[in-house]
């Protein structure tokens, strides 16, 4: 690794530095000598009085030799230059900020970056009151980092998508049955189903996945710390995945309403129980949706998806068994019951979450066989090492020494 050092003692003597080793630095690349050489830089507080001097114009060259480097040191800095350094790389570089300190003289530096986190010691309590996140000892910001925060970002980046698609779902039948009614605002689905939808029959299986669901295990995550970028990066939700969301709804909704409609076509079959109909083939195929996308299968996982269904069935028996004139809405009186007795239902309910849910799941076969993601290769390289009864070879160490990457 190349050392870079910046311990100027004036304006002139920091501008020649910075650009001395920019200069260095771009007759290597155009040579194409040491491309893969990494680099470290070091500047000390007195240089950073001249950096961040607005006057100076110095604090964008700087920026741009820090992005050629693979760390930076700033050593005997004060904590307003620690803040200032901080607010500088979230404002030119437009990136997201963490800090880590234990002492009174990080707290400014910690409350100006994106996520703080303040480690409990010796030197008291501010930094850790100001932080978003205390540890203890600084060994487990590893943990902290490396598993939970990917596990944190992936987990609430499938778990938005499900909360859309389920809902973007449920709006496009209700719009679809509005072509056949004049769009007059009437609604095939019971009122008491639509305030429930949310609030009961769906509401614990995106939970479930933002709070349970690992994508990869804890030890695959540390033996292979390149993983965390798909957090870093915000690979897990991209526009494009919320309009192919969008789109899987829109398909979806119009496979359950119009293979219904269809079954339906020329009968006698009532409002409220074409309705009813749709509201469980809807419940259904969000269901075993979210069984496709939920990667580590968990006891908490299986009695959400039994819940779920489990409290639709009860309470529409017991709502369609009691409730002949509830709340002054038009009576369900037994209309579940005729529903579950027609052959008819069972086989629109079955159709549809097979035909909905087949489009993602062969794409997710194919997705993952021909252009799998980093944390798919990596996991299936794990797995083949468990059959050949190896340990998976550790990626990285905390040593510099060529002999810590070791098979154990």
């Amino acid at each position: 690794m190349e050392l870079l050092r910046l311990t100027a003692r004036s304006k002139s003597a920091a501008e020649a530095c910075i650009s001395f080793y920019l200069s260095e630095i771009e007759k290597q690349q155009t040579t194409s000598q040491n491309l893969n050489q990494t680099r470290a830089l070091v500047v000390d507080g007195k240089t950073l009085t001249f950096i961040l001097d607005l006057r100076s114009n110095l604090t964008k060259p700087f920026l741009k030799l820090t992005k050629l480097c693979a760390c930076v040191l700033c050593c005997r800095s004060t904590p307003l230059q620690k803040a200032y350094l901080v607010k500088i790389v979230k404002e030119e570089l437009h990136l997201s900020t963490l800090a880590i300190g234990d002492g009174a003289n990080d707290v400014s530096m910690i409350q100006m970056a994106d996520v703080g986190v303040g480690i409990s010691g010796q030197e008291g309590m501010q930094a850790v009151m100001a932080s978003d996140f205390t540890l203890s000892k600084f060994k487990f910001l590893e943990k902290l980092l490396l598993n939970h925060g990917f596990w944190s970002y992936d987990r609430l980046a499938r778990m938005i998508l499900y909360f859309f698609y389920k809902n973007a779902t449920f709006v496009f039948l209700i719009f679809w049955y509005q072509l056949y009614c004049g769009f007059s605002g009437s609604v095939m689905i019971d009122q008491i189903y639509l305030m429930l939808y949310n609030l009961l029959f769906t509401s614990l299986p995106p939970l479930a996945i933002g709070v349970y669901d690992k994508t990869v295990s804890e030890d695959l995550l540390l033996l292979r710390p390149y993983l965390y970028r798909h957090g870093r990066l915000g690979l897990a939700y991209k526009p494009h995945s919320f309009w192919l969301t969008m789109l899987d709804s829109l398909f979806q909704s119009l496979t359950i309403f119009f293979i219904a409609e269809a079954a339906y076509w020329d009968t006698i079959i009532g409002m409220w129980e074409f309705g009813t109909t749709i509201t469980i083939s809807c419940l259904i195929t969000m269901l075993v949706h979210g069984a496709i996308e939920i990667k580590s299968w968990t006891i908490l996982h299986v009695m959400s998806m039994v819940f779920s269904l489990g409290s639709f069935y009860l309470f529409a028996l017991v709502y369609n068994s009691v409730c002949v004139n509830c709340f002054g809405v038009p009576s369900q009186y037994w209309v579940i019951h005729m529903c579950l007795s027609s052959p008819v239902h069972w086989l629109i309910v079955i159709l549809t979450a097979v035909v909905c849910v087949l489009p993602r799941f062969v794409f997710r076969v194919i997705n993952t066989t021909i252009w799998p993601d980093d944390a798919t290769c990596a996991f299936m390289e794990q797995k083949q090492a468990q059959r050949r009864g190896e340990d998976l070879l550790v990626a990285w160490s905390r040593s510099t020494s060529a002999s810590s990457i070791y098979r154990e």
